[in-house]
């Protein structure tokens, strides 16, 4: 696939359902429809990106442990981070819709969402139907930072009352990371 040009999410309420369209610089559109159980699973996915820093060694205190980061802070400057980074997207442009859509006219439902290394190092949202293509984004921090803004918007546009914070993951999940360069 060629690069990402530009991405739409819109909340159809016929449907109870939000339209993720994106589109590419060779002029292909690319059309799911996301579900209320599969924004949150997007959340997140992305928050474990948000939350992720570059490996830097802790500072040790005197009995050998590395400190306790206060959650509020490290919430609090995700969240100034993430106010720059929009800051620097372009949401005014108007979406530009193609007619060649290689997945069809109808968007397909997404199921299954991970994340892998792409070919530079960087990350790639792999977002798919349960049966059929999907689409393998490539992530950096401002389309990852643009894509949590959209998602945050679309579905408190929907009412669905998620609860989308950036509060860091707690501790003692699955134990991986994914890097961003």
């Amino acid at each position: 696939m060629s690069k990402m040009h530009q991405m739409q999410l819109s909340y159809v309420s016929t449907e109870d359902r939000i339209l993720f369209r994106l589109n590419t610089k060779a002029r292909q559109e690319f059309r799911f429809w996301v579900t209320r159980r599969y924004a949150g699973i997007l959340w997140n996915t992305l928050s474990k990106l948000l939350h992720t820093e570059p490996a830097e060694d802790p500072p040790m205190s005197e009995r050998g442990a590395p400190p306790l980061k206060d959650a509020l802070v490290e919430s609090a400057k995700q969240e100034l981070k993430h106010k720059e980074m929009v800051s620097q997207a372009d949401f005014k442009t108007q979406y530009q819709e193609s007619t060649y859509l290689p997945l069809g006219e109808e968007p397909a439902l997404l199921f299954s969402i991970g994340l892998k290394a792409g070919p530079d190092g960087s990350q790639l949202l792999c977002m798919h139907p349960e049966k059929g293509q999907g689409i393998e984004m490539a992530l950096n921090e401002q389309i990852l930072h643009s894509l949590a803004k959209l998602i945050v918007d679309t579905t408190a546009k929907a009412g669905w009352n998620l609860d989308l914070r950036f509060v860091p993951p707690s501790k003692g999940g699955d134990g991986s990371s994914a890097g961003l360069n």
